[in-house]
């Protein structure tokens, strides 16, 4: 078939991509300039493992314009896929959407679904947005893609929701079913309204059990036992299970504090407090200002040094938004600190347009010369194995901040560095003699 992806951000570019490797034929549209040029020069703009080679291998059957009605007209099916970021005030920005559908009113009898992100009542708005009387050819299709695994998501997905109105046509269904034939997972055809819901309050339960967890790994820190050791035992419980059960210092991405904010203003409009929902969100940023507190305890008052690895929310992205490791970069520039970072993904440009005044350096160890303390912000596999001799080598002060869990605390401190984890117990640096670790001076 003929597809049309408008909006080539995440969720457009894994679908459209993720379609042409299916053998159909993608058109993108997108009208931010830098974007559209790095696609029409065969460049994907964002980090996701096996997305820009999936692309290379299908670019004879993918198109990119900046205009709606070029690709439209000649389609058999549209999604939508632009972006819903939330306001200033808290509420979903949906200009994005608006622009993307108003550009749709050329093309009355275009099938069109809706892949993006929608707050609850939304899609009841959808036939008007696009200027039609009928909903005959219209229905949304929520993605639930992670971060990192997308293309296997998108390839084998737990399952897939078609948000349907009273008047969709089965000739419209049916060319959706036949798009999304591959896919072999339960299929829930509901109304438009539910569909919404099933997104926004999918990804606000995941918020609401990583925030559950953090408090209890705060709890366990206070009263010396290790978290991990808690989730083990709780974990047993079928109904509780160990996924989404994962302490650290705190999570971001545009989805888990989007959908928090979402439901959070959907309850108001509707005059219900959302006491759990706008609870998880406070215990969000509460777990990443307390693992600041931690970390400026250690820090020498004057103004110190931090090496900061990671600045990206999660592992295999370049995706900055409600990074945590920016808040932590953000909150220590803010108290005098200098702060010196490392990412594999993340480009100098971005991470200091993201933190003013951070330092991007492009070796690990190198961020680590001089500083009093090393903070583990991303769980990337490079930093699991890091030489932790030599990072303790490179160090004014032999301190490591573990916001991901990912360092191993005794092999830690045998390497000479004091550990502090998110809910683990700290161990000191092993006293000298215990083992060899090389001076700390950075000119070393």
């Amino acid at each position: 078939m003929r597809v049309t992806i408008v909006g080539a951000g995440y969720v457009g570019l894994v679908t459209g991509v993720s379609l042409a490797v299916d053998g159909h034929h993608v058109t993108f549209v997108e009208a931010e300039v830098g974007r559209r040029s790095e696609l029409t020069a065969g460049t994907v703009p964002i980090e996701e493992p096996g997305l820009a080679e999936a692309f290379q291998q299908h670019r004879d059957s993918i198109a990119v314009v900046e205009r709606i009605g070029d690709a439209v007209s000649d389609s058999d099916f549209t999604f939508v896929a632009v972006g819903t970021p939330i306001s200033d005030i808290g509420e979903p920005d949906l200009t994005q959407l608006r622009s993307a559908l108003d550009g749709l009113r050329d093309c009355p009898a275009a099938h069109v679904s809706v892949r993006s992100t929608l707050p609850p009542g939304t899609s009841l708005r959808l036939p008007a947005l696009m200027g039609r009387s009928s909903s005959e050819r219209i229905s949304t299709n929520p993605e639930f893609l992670r971060q990192g695994t997308a293309l296997h998501d998108y390839r084998n997905p737990t399952r897939v929701v078609i948000g349907r109105f009273a008047d969709t046509s089965q000739e419209h269904l049916e060319r959706l079913d036949e798009l999304l034939g591959a896919l072999e997972a339960p299929r829930l055809r509901v109304d438009v309204t539910t569909a919404e819901l099933v997104k926004n309050v999918a990804n606000g339960f995941l918020a609401l059990k990583l925030s559950f967890v953090n408090e209890v790994a705060a709890l366990s820190e206070e009263y010396g036992v290790d978290v991990q050791d808690v989730l083990d035992g709780i974990a047993f419980d079928p109904r509780i299970g160990s996924s989404y059960m994962r302490p650290g210092l705190g999570f971001g991405g545009s989805c888990l504090p989007k959908e928090l904010q979402v439901l959070a203003a959907a309850g108001r409009r509707k005059g219900i407090p959302m006491h759990v929902a706008r609870a998880a969100a406070q215990v969000n940023m509460e777990q990443q200002d307390r693992f600041v507190r931690q970390l400026l305890r250690g820090l020498p008052p004057g103004g110190g040094r931090v090496a900061l690895l990671g600045l990206s929310f999660k592992a295999d992205t370049d995706d900055l938004r409600g990074s945590p490791s920016i808040h932590v970069a953000r909150r220590l520039m803010d108290a005098g600190h200098e702060v010196v970072a490392h990412d594999p993904a993340v480009r100098p440009d971005r991470a200091r347009s993201a933190a003013p005044g951070i330092e991007v350096v492009a070796d690990p160890l190198e961020a680590c010369d001089g500083a009093d303390a090393v903070v583990i912000g991303t769980e990337w596999p490079l930093y699991r194995e890091l030489p932790l001799e030599r990072v303790a080598a490179r160090l004014r002060q032999p301190l490591i901040f573990d916001g991901r869990n990912i360092i191993d605390p005794d092999r830690a401190g045998a390497a000479g560095l004091t550990y502090t984890g998110v809910g683990r117990r700290r161990v000191e640096a092993a006293r000298p003699g215990d083992t060899l670790v090389g001076p700390r001076r950075p000119e070393d």
